[in-house]
């Protein structure tokens, strides 16, 4: 059976980890495709570049497949906001995968039952497949957070991108919010982490976390994570390095029917924080 949540993927220069996401993607036969592509930074990557391309050749069902192929570099932060705005110009939801956000079965379903239940939701404004607990003791399937990073594997709604800030500089407008919000004890690496994405525009999520917490918004996180990151290694744009806890986080099946939370209450916080921003410590010391 098809499956109808338009489906976006993002390629760059990893053929061989983009064919392992692709052929969960084709498991589903999602009825759309967006495949977005970054251009080469230089003529040593131009190979790679189109090998990973050549992948879009490889859709063989019925399928409405569109390609925003770059012809330059654009860079990790601008091309997917730039892609994502396109996609959300033709439809009002989406699930979003990077070429090495490998997802487990489950995690398509998952997605879907979410964008149904909140679609009306205007606080619910992403949904995470990615847990950076790895699992975590909930009752339920699934549980609320303001921390909504790593995005890896997720879907969200046009109405929640609508809130997304091309500027970068949400973090500027909020920092009052952010200061009583925001454990002390990470409050300098969240404030050099946004004053660094503003300034440097290398990354789009904490950014985008950013946009979430202003409109007062939540992310939903699995229980188990549904998502394994098969990039570390040296050719990573960021996760360069494979001693991060978040490296060992490898999927589990999400089990059906869901077991829906009785409350929106964020239960996790302290754990989810501390995970996200111990190891985006060691992953930035590592790459300075």
């Amino acid at each position: 059976m098809a499956f109808e949540i338009p489906i976006v993927l993002f390629i760059y220069n990893r053929p061989a980890k983009t064919l392992k996401v692709f052929e969960e993607i084709r498991k589903i036969k999602p009825t759309q495709l967006f495949i977005v592509a970054d251009g080469s930074r230089n003529s040593t990557e131009r190979l790679s570049v189109t090998q990973t391309r050549a992948i879009a050749e490889m859709v063989d069902w019925s399928c409405e497949l569109q390609l925003d192929f770059s012809e330059i570099n654009l860079g990790c932060s601008d091309r997917i906001i730039l892609g994502l705005n396109k996609v959300f110009e033709k439809v009002d939801q989406a699930i979003i995968l990077e070429d090495d956000c490998l997802p487990h079965p489950t995690f398509f379903k998952f997605c879907e039952e979410m964008l149904v239940k909140y679609k009306d939701d205007e606080q619910i404004m992403h949904i995470s497949g990615f847990n950076a607990m790895g699992s975590s003791p909930a009752n339920a399937s699934y549980f609320f957070s303001k921390y909504i990073i790593p995005p890896w594997g997720w879907a969200t709604w046009k109405k929640a991108w609508n809130h997304q800030n091309l500027n970068l500089d949400t973090w500027q407008q909020i920092k009052t919010w952010a200061h009583k919000n925001i454990s002390q004890e990470y409050f300098v690496d969240w404030t050099d982490l946004f004053e660094g994405a503003r300034v440097d525009r290398k990354t789009w999520d904490t950014s985008w976390n950013v946009d979430v917490w202003k409109q007062k918004g939540l992310g939903i996180i699995p229980k188990h994570s549904l998502i394994q990151n098969i990039g570390f290694g040296e050719d990573a744009t960021f996760t360069t390095i494979d001693s991060s806890k978040l490296s060992l986080i490898n999927s589990k099946e999400m089990s059906f029917p869901l077991n829906h939370p009785l409350s929106m209450n964020c239960v996790f916080e302290k754990e989810i924080e501390k995970e996200i921003m111990e190891s985006l410590r060691l992953i930035l010391s590592k790459n300075k």
